[in-house]
């Protein structure tokens, strides 16, 4: 885990769309916010979207910017971008290089076992429901954490969700980088 005042690991990569993200060049127009979503079918992923969304435009405007991870694959994150309006880049960590370079780990217990276990069938379904159509999901059981480093590379702020339909406070991210 990474905790405030720690050195950010490096974070380089393609968005699903736009241009190749690099967190140094980042950070010299100021703190950036940097995300992980978990898996994109789940309902917490697309809260934290729009707890992010509602952010956007003061981190666009007053800092270095804001970065989205996810483990779900590319072709799951091709749909989930456009169809819900993500204004900020976001990264597809298939490998889970990032996730783990980060500290942020999967979910453990019965409710991770679970989710491991649903049938294919109930989880297309279930997809269908929260996105319109059966997504690709390869780690459902990823947990969701938020992180904030200053324009000097230093973790600010750090958040590790408990479950994965934790839900990120994107006030708390703000706060952190105006301080």
């Amino acid at each position: 885990m990474i905790s405030p005042g720690a050195v950010a690991p490096l974070l380089v990569g393609q968005p699903v769309f736009g241009l190749p993200f690099d967190l140094a060049r980042l950070q010299r127009r100021g703190p950036v916010i940097v995300v992980f979503l978990g898996g994109l079918s789940g309902a917490s992923a697309l809260e934290n979207v729009q707890r992010l969304t509602a952010i956007w435009p003061r981190v666009d405007a007053e800092a270095g910017g804001m970065v989205g991870i996810t483990r779900s694959p590319l072709e799951a994150a091709r749909d989930f971008v456009p169809r819900h309006h993500v204004l900020f880049p976001v990264l597809c960590d298939e490998s889970g290089q990032h996730t783990g370079a980060w500290g942020v780990g999967r979910a453990g217990g019965l409710a991770a076992l679970l989710l491991r276990a649903r049938p294919d069938l109930l989880r297309r379904a279930v997809s269908v429901v929260r996105t319109g159509q059966p997504m690709p999901e390869a780690n459902p059981d990823q947990l969701p954490a938020a992180f904030v480093v200053g324009a000097d590379g230093v973790v600010r702020y750090s958040w590790y969700g408990a479950g994965p339909s934790a839900l990120v406070d994107g006030e708390a991210l703000w706060a952190a980088v105006g301080s």
